[in-house]
Protein backbone atom coordinates (compact mmCIF):
# COMPACT_ATOMS: atom_id res chain seq x y z
CA UNK A 1 0.00 0.00 0.00
CA UNK A 2 1.43 3.29 -0.70
CA UNK A 3 -0.12 6.55 0.89
CA UNK A 4 0.52 10.48 0.90
CA UNK A 5 0.78 12.72 3.37
CA UNK A 6 0.70 16.55 3.16
CA UNK A 7 -0.49 19.44 4.64
CA UNK A 8 -0.72 23.46 5.21
CA UNK A 9 -1.19 24.35 1.20
CA UNK A 10 -3.03 27.10 2.87
CA UNK A 11 -4.96 28.02 -0.35
CA UNK A 12 -6.51 31.66 -0.93
CA UNK A 13 -3.69 33.49 1.46
CA UNK A 14 -3.11 36.80 0.77
CA UNK A 15 0.79 36.69 -0.11
CA UNK A 16 0.70 40.26 -0.45
CA UNK A 17 3.86 40.76 2.27
CA UNK A 18 6.46 40.51 -0.34
CA UNK A 19 4.68 40.35 -3.56
CA UNK A 20 2.50 42.37 -5.51
CA UNK A 21 -1.39 41.53 -5.79
CA UNK A 22 -1.05 40.04 -9.62
CA UNK A 23 1.84 38.15 -8.09
CA UNK A 24 0.17 37.35 -5.15
CA UNK A 25 -2.85 35.91 -7.15
CA UNK A 26 -0.57 34.15 -9.49
CA UNK A 27 0.84 31.85 -6.80
CA UNK A 28 -2.36 31.15 -5.22
CA UNK A 29 -2.79 29.82 -8.69
CA UNK A 30 0.04 28.12 -8.57
CA UNK A 31 -0.41 26.17 -5.29
CA UNK A 32 -3.21 24.76 -6.82
CA UNK A 33 -1.86 23.63 -9.95
CA UNK A 34 0.77 21.80 -7.01
CA UNK A 35 -2.50 20.11 -5.66
CA UNK A 36 -2.92 19.15 -9.04
CA UNK A 37 0.11 17.87 -9.91
CA UNK A 38 0.29 15.72 -6.77
CA UNK A 39 -2.65 14.01 -7.83
CA UNK A 40 -1.42 12.93 -11.25
CA UNK A 41 1.63 11.97 -9.56
CA UNK A 42 -0.43 9.95 -6.91
CA UNK A 43 -2.32 8.23 -10.11
CA UNK A 44 0.78 7.69 -11.72
CA UNK A 45 2.55 5.94 -8.46
CA UNK A 46 -0.44 3.59 -7.78
CA UNK A 47 -1.27 5.58 -3.94
CA UNK A 48 -4.62 4.58 -2.25
CA UNK A 49 -4.63 7.21 -0.03
CA UNK A 50 -3.25 10.80 0.36
CA UNK A 51 -3.77 12.52 4.02
CA UNK A 52 -4.28 15.83 4.30
CA UNK A 53 -3.43 16.87 7.90
CA UNK A 54 -4.68 20.24 8.15
CA UNK A 55 -4.98 24.04 6.72
CA UNK A 56 -6.22 23.04 3.53
CA UNK A 57 -7.36 26.46 3.16
CA UNK A 58 -6.09 30.12 5.05
CA UNK A 59 -9.08 31.51 6.06
CA UNK A 60 -12.99 30.90 6.33
CA UNK A 61 -13.37 33.45 3.43
CA UNK A 62 -12.31 31.35 -0.16
CA UNK A 63 -12.98 31.64 -3.47
CA UNK A 64 -15.49 29.61 -5.02
CA UNK A 65 -13.32 28.55 -8.05
CA UNK A 66 -10.17 27.64 -5.30
CA UNK A 67 -12.78 25.01 -3.62
CA UNK A 68 -14.33 23.75 -7.00
CA UNK A 69 -10.91 23.11 -8.38
CA UNK A 70 -10.00 21.10 -5.34
CA UNK A 71 -13.49 18.90 -5.17
CA UNK A 72 -13.11 18.48 -9.30
CA UNK A 73 -9.26 17.17 -8.53
CA UNK A 74 -10.54 15.19 -6.03
CA UNK A 75 -13.20 13.53 -7.91
CA UNK A 76 -10.69 13.06 -11.00
CA UNK A 77 -9.13 10.36 -8.99
CA UNK A 78 -11.23 7.52 -7.71
CA UNK A 79 -9.08 5.10 -6.72
CA UNK A 80 -8.16 7.35 -4.19
CA UNK A 81 -9.34 8.40 -0.80
CA UNK A 82 -8.38 11.67 0.27
CA UNK A 83 -8.77 11.66 4.03
CA UNK A 84 -9.29 15.41 5.03
CA UNK A 85 -8.72 16.72 9.11
CA UNK A 86 -9.45 20.47 9.75
CA UNK A 87 -6.54 22.65 10.98
CA UNK A 88 -6.30 25.76 12.97
CA UNK A 89 -6.88 27.89 9.80
CA UNK A 90 -9.53 25.75 8.13
CA UNK A 91 -12.97 26.37 8.22
CA UNK A 92 -14.14 23.44 5.65
CA UNK A 93 -17.58 23.38 6.57
CA UNK A 94 -18.14 26.73 4.77
CA UNK A 95 -15.68 26.34 2.20
CA UNK A 96 -18.06 23.03 1.02
CA UNK A 97 -21.38 24.58 1.91
CA UNK A 98 -23.65 24.08 -1.17
CA UNK A 99 -21.28 21.48 -2.59
CA UNK A 100 -21.83 17.99 -3.41
CA UNK A 101 -18.72 16.21 -1.94
CA UNK A 102 -17.37 13.54 -3.88
CA UNK A 103 -17.66 10.16 -2.28
CA UNK A 104 -13.08 9.63 -2.11
CA UNK A 105 -13.59 12.74 0.06
CA UNK A 106 -13.19 11.58 3.69
CA UNK A 107 -13.05 13.67 6.34
CA UNK A 108 -11.67 13.32 10.27
CA UNK A 109 -14.32 15.12 12.99
CA UNK A 110 -13.64 15.62 17.19
CA UNK A 111 -13.80 12.41 17.84
CA UNK A 112 -11.46 9.69 17.19
CA UNK A 113 -12.32 8.58 13.24
CA UNK A 114 -11.09 5.12 11.94
CA UNK A 115 -10.64 3.99 8.24
CA UNK A 116 -9.19 0.45 7.98
CA UNK A 117 -7.67 -0.76 4.45
CA UNK A 118 -7.24 -4.41 5.32
CA UNK A 119 -4.17 -4.56 7.85
CA UNK A 120 -4.04 -0.50 7.83
CA UNK A 121 -6.00 1.67 10.34
CA UNK A 122 -5.99 5.06 9.91
CA UNK A 123 -7.27 6.79 12.94
CA UNK A 124 -6.99 11.23 13.04
CA UNK A 125 -9.27 13.71 15.48
CA UNK A 126 -9.32 17.43 15.34
CA UNK A 127 -8.50 19.35 18.42
CA UNK A 128 -10.63 21.55 20.21
CA UNK A 129 -11.89 22.91 23.60
CA UNK A 130 -13.33 19.85 25.18
CA UNK A 131 -11.18 17.04 23.79
CA UNK A 132 -7.51 18.15 23.78
CA UNK A 133 -6.93 16.46 27.01
CA UNK A 134 -9.02 13.49 26.98
CA UNK A 135 -8.38 12.67 23.53
CA UNK A 136 -5.19 10.72 24.31
CA UNK A 137 -6.69 8.38 26.47
CA UNK A 138 -9.74 7.92 23.89
CA UNK A 139 -7.38 6.62 21.17
CA UNK A 140 -7.29 2.93 21.24
CA UNK A 141 -5.06 1.39 18.25
CA UNK A 142 -4.33 -2.57 18.32
CA UNK A 143 -0.90 -3.97 17.99
CA UNK A 144 -1.30 -6.36 15.51
CA UNK A 145 -1.99 -3.44 12.65
CA UNK A 146 -0.55 -1.03 11.20
CA UNK A 147 -1.77 2.07 12.53
CA UNK A 148 -1.01 5.37 11.47
CA UNK A 149 -2.60 8.38 13.24
CA UNK A 150 -3.46 12.03 11.87
CA UNK A 151 -3.07 15.21 14.02
CA UNK A 152 -2.96 19.31 13.72
CA UNK A 153 -0.62 21.50 15.82
CA UNK A 154 1.94 21.71 17.36
CA UNK A 155 4.44 19.40 19.21
CA UNK A 156 4.82 19.70 22.80
CA UNK A 157 4.82 18.30 25.75
CA UNK A 158 1.88 18.66 27.40
CA UNK A 159 -1.78 18.65 25.85
CA UNK A 160 -3.50 21.74 24.87
CA UNK A 161 -5.69 23.39 22.12
CA UNK A 162 -3.43 23.35 19.21
CA UNK A 163 -0.86 21.06 20.55
CA UNK A 164 0.46 17.61 20.54
CA UNK A 165 1.08 15.90 23.43
CA UNK A 166 4.04 13.09 21.49
CA UNK A 167 4.68 11.80 25.41
CA UNK A 168 0.67 10.83 25.59
CA UNK A 169 1.35 8.99 22.30
CA UNK A 170 3.92 6.67 23.05
CA UNK A 171 3.21 3.09 23.64
CA UNK A 172 0.12 3.16 21.23
CA UNK A 173 0.97 1.10 18.99
CA UNK A 174 1.69 3.64 16.35
CA UNK A 175 3.66 2.81 13.57
CA UNK A 176 3.15 7.15 11.89
CA UNK A 177 1.89 10.01 13.01
CA UNK A 178 1.41 12.33 10.43
CA UNK A 179 0.91 16.15 11.58
CA UNK A 180 0.53 19.16 10.51
CA UNK A 181 0.84 22.53 11.27
CA UNK A 182 4.77 22.88 11.04
CA UNK A 183 5.65 24.48 7.46
CA UNK A 184 8.97 22.41 7.17
CA UNK A 185 9.64 18.83 6.03
CA UNK A 186 10.27 16.98 10.01
CA UNK A 187 11.05 13.33 11.00
CA UNK A 188 11.53 12.16 14.48
CA UNK A 189 11.14 9.23 16.48
CA UNK A 190 7.77 8.57 18.52
CA UNK A 191 8.95 5.68 20.66
CA UNK A 192 10.37 2.21 19.93
CA UNK A 193 7.79 1.35 17.23
CA UNK A 194 7.03 4.67 14.88
CA UNK A 195 7.56 7.75 14.21
CA UNK A 196 6.02 11.40 13.72
CA UNK A 197 6.26 13.27 10.82
CA UNK A 198 5.60 17.36 9.63
CA UNK A 199 5.57 16.99 6.04
CA UNK A 200 5.37 20.88 5.55
CA UNK A 201 3.94 23.08 3.37
CA UNK A 202 3.41 22.79 -0.16
CA UNK A 203 5.01 25.96 -1.14
CA UNK A 204 6.79 28.47 0.56
CA UNK A 205 4.80 31.72 0.92
CA UNK A 206 7.36 33.82 3.10
CA UNK A 207 10.69 34.01 3.84
CA UNK A 208 10.85 32.26 7.13
CA UNK A 209 9.35 29.15 5.25
CA UNK A 210 12.76 28.88 2.65
CA UNK A 211 14.08 25.74 0.79
CA UNK A 212 12.91 22.80 -0.44
CA UNK A 213 8.64 22.08 -0.01
CA UNK A 214 6.78 18.88 -1.09
CA UNK A 215 4.51 16.20 0.52
CA UNK A 216 5.58 12.51 1.84
CA UNK A 217 5.28 9.55 0.22
CA UNK A 218 4.87 6.41 2.48
CA UNK A 219 5.09 2.97 1.02
CA UNK A 220 3.87 -0.13 3.40
CA UNK A 221 5.10 -3.66 2.71
CA UNK A 222 3.95 -5.91 5.21
CA UNK A 223 4.58 -3.99 8.69
CA UNK A 224 7.51 -2.17 7.42
CA UNK A 225 6.46 1.63 7.03
CA UNK A 226 9.38 3.74 4.83
CA UNK A 227 8.47 7.09 4.08
CA UNK A 228 10.18 9.40 2.02
CA UNK A 229 9.90 13.22 1.20
CA UNK A 230 9.53 14.74 -2.34
CA UNK A 231 10.36 18.03 -2.78
CA UNK A 232 7.48 19.48 -4.76
CA UNK A 233 7.27 23.10 -4.92
CA UNK A 234 6.68 25.19 -8.18
CA UNK A 235 8.96 28.00 -6.51
CA UNK A 236 11.64 27.84 -3.82
CA UNK A 237 12.11 30.64 -1.11
CA UNK A 238 15.90 31.28 -1.14
CA UNK A 239 18.21 33.76 1.01
CA UNK A 240 21.45 34.01 0.00
CA UNK A 241 24.09 35.38 1.85
CA UNK A 242 26.80 38.16 0.45
CA UNK A 243 29.62 39.37 1.91
CA UNK A 244 30.97 42.94 0.84
CA UNK A 245 33.50 43.21 3.23
CA UNK A 246 36.73 45.23 0.94
CA UNK A 247 33.73 45.79 -1.24
CA UNK A 248 33.70 49.57 -3.00
CA UNK A 249 31.95 50.34 -5.77
CA UNK A 250 28.31 49.14 -7.31
CA UNK A 251 29.29 46.96 -9.66
CA UNK A 252 31.87 45.11 -7.24
CA UNK A 253 28.65 44.24 -4.91
CA UNK A 254 26.57 42.77 -8.00
CA UNK A 255 29.40 40.84 -8.98
CA UNK A 256 29.75 39.39 -5.44
CA UNK A 257 25.65 39.11 -5.56
CA UNK A 258 26.24 37.32 -8.88
CA UNK A 259 28.60 34.87 -7.57
CA UNK A 260 26.50 33.62 -4.28
CA UNK A 261 23.55 32.81 -6.20
CA UNK A 262 24.83 31.12 -8.57
CA UNK A 263 22.91 28.08 -9.55
CA UNK A 264 19.53 29.67 -8.00
CA UNK A 265 16.88 29.19 -10.63
CA UNK A 266 14.89 32.61 -11.70
CA UNK A 267 12.22 30.89 -11.07
CA UNK A 268 12.66 31.00 -7.10
CA UNK A 269 11.65 34.05 -5.11
CA UNK A 270 15.44 35.57 -3.48
CA UNK A 271 16.07 37.49 -0.33
CA UNK A 272 20.03 38.67 -0.79
CA UNK A 273 21.30 39.47 3.01
CA UNK A 274 24.70 41.72 2.92
CA UNK A 275 26.71 40.64 5.46
CA UNK A 276 30.53 41.87 6.59
CA UNK A 277 31.46 45.30 6.67
CA UNK A 278 31.89 48.31 4.45
CA UNK A 279 32.83 51.85 4.62
CA UNK A 280 31.71 54.99 3.91
CA UNK A 281 33.16 54.79 0.59
CA UNK A 282 31.76 51.55 -0.60
CA UNK A 283 28.63 52.55 -3.16
CA UNK A 284 25.56 50.37 -1.10
CA UNK A 285 23.02 51.79 -4.26
CA UNK A 286 19.65 49.53 -4.10
CA UNK A 287 18.13 51.44 -6.16
CA UNK A 288 20.11 50.65 -9.18
CA UNK A 289 20.82 46.90 -7.79
CA UNK A 290 17.33 46.13 -6.79
CA UNK A 291 15.98 46.19 -10.49
CA UNK A 292 18.04 44.21 -12.08
CA UNK A 293 17.58 41.47 -9.42
CA UNK A 294 13.81 41.73 -10.01
CA UNK A 295 14.18 40.97 -13.55
CA UNK A 296 16.56 38.03 -12.93
CA UNK A 297 14.04 36.21 -10.74
CA UNK A 298 10.12 36.31 -10.00
CA UNK A 299 10.40 38.02 -6.91
CA UNK A 300 14.13 39.10 -4.95
CA UNK A 301 14.36 41.56 -2.14
CA UNK A 302 17.80 43.44 -0.30
CA UNK A 303 18.32 43.06 3.01
CA UNK A 304 21.31 44.87 4.76
CA UNK A 305 22.77 43.49 7.56
CA UNK A 306 26.20 44.86 7.20
CA UNK A 307 27.95 47.18 9.50
CA UNK A 308 29.69 50.61 8.77
CA UNK A 309 33.70 49.78 10.15
CA UNK A 310 34.19 53.12 11.46
CA UNK A 311 35.41 54.54 14.95
CA UNK A 312 35.93 57.76 16.68
CA UNK A 313 39.70 56.98 16.29
CA UNK A 314 39.45 57.23 12.61
CA UNK A 315 38.28 61.13 12.57
CA UNK A 316 39.69 61.74 15.96
CA UNK A 317 42.05 64.58 14.40
CA UNK A 318 40.35 65.30 11.37
CA UNK A 319 39.54 68.94 11.46
CA UNK A 320 36.99 68.92 8.68
CA UNK A 321 33.30 69.47 9.15
CA UNK A 322 32.96 65.40 7.80
CA UNK A 323 35.34 65.01 10.45
CA UNK A 324 33.41 67.09 12.97
CA UNK A 325 29.75 65.72 12.44
CA UNK A 326 31.43 62.05 12.41
CA UNK A 327 32.47 62.35 16.18
CA UNK A 328 29.23 64.51 16.96
CA UNK A 329 27.13 61.47 15.34
CA UNK A 330 29.56 58.63 17.29
CA UNK A 331 29.27 60.56 20.46
CA UNK A 332 25.68 60.77 20.84
CA UNK A 333 23.49 58.32 23.40
CA UNK A 334 21.43 56.56 20.23
CA UNK A 335 21.90 53.23 18.65
CA UNK A 336 24.70 51.78 16.66
CA UNK A 337 22.19 51.54 14.05
CA UNK A 338 20.46 54.94 14.27
CA UNK A 339 24.18 56.15 14.41
CA UNK A 340 25.17 54.29 11.17
CA UNK A 341 22.27 55.71 9.49
CA UNK A 342 22.81 58.97 10.41
CA UNK A 343 26.75 59.40 9.57
CA UNK A 344 25.52 57.25 5.90
CA UNK A 345 22.48 60.12 5.46
CA UNK A 346 24.98 63.20 6.61
CA UNK A 347 27.50 62.17 4.32
CA UNK A 348 25.65 61.80 1.19
CA UNK A 349 24.76 65.08 1.73
CA UNK A 350 28.41 67.04 2.48
CA UNK A 351 29.64 64.96 -0.34
CA UNK A 352 26.41 66.40 -2.83
CA UNK A 353 24.49 62.81 -3.06
CA UNK A 354 21.38 62.18 -3.21
CA UNK A 355 20.63 60.64 0.14
CA UNK A 356 19.84 56.83 -0.56
CA UNK A 357 16.64 55.21 1.81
Amino acid sequence: MKIIHCSDLHLDSKLETNLTTVQALQRNHEILHTFSRMVKFAVEKGVDVILIAGDLFDTERTRGITTDFILDTIASAPTIDFLYLRGNHDESKQAFAGRSLPGNLKTFTETWTYFQYNSIVIAGIEINQENYEKLYQSLTLQQDYVNFVVMHGQESTKPGIGFICTPLLQGKNIDYLALGHIHSYKEERLDRRGIYCYSGCFEGRGFDECGEKGFVLIKIIGKKVTPEFIPFSTRTLVEVPVNITELTTVSEIQSQIEKASSGVSSDNLVKFVLQGSYTLETQKDFRFLLPILQNQYFFAKIIDESKLAISVDDYKYDISLKGEFIRMALASERSDQDKEQIIRFGIQALTGEDILL
